[in-house]
């Protein structure tokens, strides 16, 4: 069994915001030359996650007022903690034939709940 582990930073400049993480992330998995097996992406930090969604930006735009609403009730600086453990650390996919095996309309989101500074990503393969 191989492992391959990357990591990438992003940068979100306003104070919420999202991005699609899909190229980089099958980027990734091609350069780990894993055929077969399983992809982690997760965000490492308690303010940002990383999730699959269609990459509609009215939709991501709702879940950002969606999870602002959830969240109206915790104090000002708790917010953007809460609205990571609502929309998760991190997705598993499965890899098959050296590629990332997603939905036709389904991609991997990054959404930041505290933007304006370098975030990282980690992004591990296992397999053959």
């Amino acid at each position: 069994m191989k492992t391959s582990k990357q990591t990438f930073t992003i940068n979100i400049p306003e104070k919420q915001g999202y991005m699609d993480l899909t190229d980089d992330v099958q980027s990734c998995v091609r350069n780990s030359n894993i055929r077969t097996g399983y992809c982690t992406i997760n965000t490492m930090h308690t303010t940002a996650s990383v999730f699959t969604a269609s990459n509609e930006p009215e939709k991501l735009e709702g879940y950002l007022k969606f999870y602002d609403k959830l969240t109206t009730l915790a104090e000002e600086s708790l917010r953007p903690a809460l609205k990571h453990q609502l929309a998760g650390n991190g997705v598993i996919m499965p890899v098959e034939g050296g590629e990332l095996s997603l939905g036709l309309s389904q991609y991997i989101i990054y959404m930041d709940f505290d933007g304006g500074r370098e975030k990282l990503i980690e992004v591990t393969i296992i397999g053959e």
